[in-house]
């Protein structure tokens, strides 16, 4: 199993795309965590990632001043404010998380097509199965 760590370690160090901004590891993953789950509550942001009401709000605001993300009152209950991506958050999260597409293309045109179906399938079983195990 470590060579699935080793590879996958050594693939995304070649087909990241360049940082135009430098965003924490943390920041990235409050961004990602509210991509996927629509909207958040900055007390769901601590929980989630075990920080302070305090230190989970910095963040947040953090995030805010940089285009980021938007507070708004949640539509069902007025007290609680919510926080969900802005077009400029969703870019963030995508060039910190994604792959760049052009330098994936260049890797799977040295592949036969039957090489690349077996990649996408291998991908997709894998995500699935890591969907399957940690699903929020």
């Amino acid at each position: 199993m470590s060579a699935i760590h080793e590879d996958f370690a050594r693939l995304y160090y070649h087909l990241h795309p360049k940082w135009t901004e430098n965003l924490s590891h943390q920041s990235v993953r409050v961004l990602q965590s509210i991509q996927m789950n629509g909207s958040m509550t900055v007390k769901e942001i601590a929980t989630r990632f075990r920080l302070s009401p305090n230190t989970a709000s910095e963040h947040v605001k953090k995030l805010e001043g940089l285009g980021y993300i938007v507070k708004q009152r949640s539509a069902t209950d007025q007290r609680v404010v919510e926080v969900s991506l802005t077009t400029g958050g969703r870019s963030a999260v995508k060039s910190h998380t994604e792959l760049d597409a052009s330098r994936v293309e260049q890797v799977l045109a040295q592949l036969s097509p039957a090489e690349q179906q077996m990649i996408e399938a291998a991908f997709q079983l894998f995500r699935k199965a890591t969907d399957d195990c940690f699903s929020d």
